[in-house]
């Protein structure tokens, strides 16, 4: 009787039991096809859309197998039904790694937080989201690309 009573116990725990839903660390984006020595294990902005015009905070953690060094760029190439829209070099060390109070070259376990506003144009449209394609690539100064991600952020436009 007892057995049955531990058998009937687990089967209900298990039956009733739902799996926790893991948080998407990396915001839906992918690594790209290729070989990178780095990688980014974090990547998380808020809000979420980003709005044009308002702050952003994003949140960036990883591995650097290979040095990043003082010079290297945080490319970020946006794209709208397959055409390129866009295409920022940012100083990865200017704009990332010394805002959240760290010196470059960065090597093993990072995890930096920064924070920006993306400017609005005339040309933006109104009272509306899009969805852009986004390819995000760390290079160092030497032209060697370290890491690479694919995803999609929605911008909204107030």
């Amino acid at each position: 009787m007892n057995n049955l009573f531990v058998i009937f116990l687990i089967f209900v725990t298990l039956a009733s039991s739902t799996p926790i839903r893991r948080q998407d660390t990396l915001s839906g984006f992918k690594p790209c096809k290729g070989n990178f020595p780095n990688e980014f294990t974090t990547y998380i902005y808020t809000p979420n859309p980003i709005i044009i015009g308002q702050e952003t905070t994003v949140h960036i953690a990883g591995k650097a197998t290979v040095t990043i060094e003082n010079g290297a760029l945080f490319k970020v190439i946006g794209f709208y039904e397959n055409k390129q829209i866009f295409h920022y070099d940012i100083n990865f060390c200017e704009a990332i790694v010394e805002p959240s109070g760290f010196k470059c070259p960065v090597k093993d376990n990072f995890d930096f937080t920064t924070k920006f506003s993306p400017d609005s144009d005339s040309s933006d449209p109104k009272n509306t989201i899009e969805e852009n394609d986004i390819k995000i690539i760390v290079t160092n100064p030497d032209g060697k690309d370290l890491l690479c991600m694919e995803g999609s952020i929605k911008f909204s436009y107030p």
